[in-house]
């Protein structure tokens, strides 16, 4: 897709890669290129979902479901 759109293309498929990458893309060599960076990571960044997305729903004082616009 870089090619295609005449930009640098790089893919950064670990935490390191990526620092390494945008790093490479902000720097002084590249002032006059644009890059497409491609992120690829797994869990080394957090868990799939957040633990509290799976608890009930807490209730905010003063919003009533009428307050609410459609």
């Amino acid at each position: 897709m870089a090619k295609a759109c005449v930009l640098k293309g790089v893919k950064a498929t670990s935490v390191e890669g990526l620092e390494k990458a945008l790093a490479d893309a902000a720097g002084p060599d590249a002032a006059n290129e644009t890059t497409l960076i491609e992120v690829i990571l797994n869990q080394e960044l957090g868990e799939p979902f957040r633990r509290d997305a799976m608890t009930a729903p807490v209730s905010v004082a003063g919003i009533r479901r009428e307050d609410m616009m459609e």
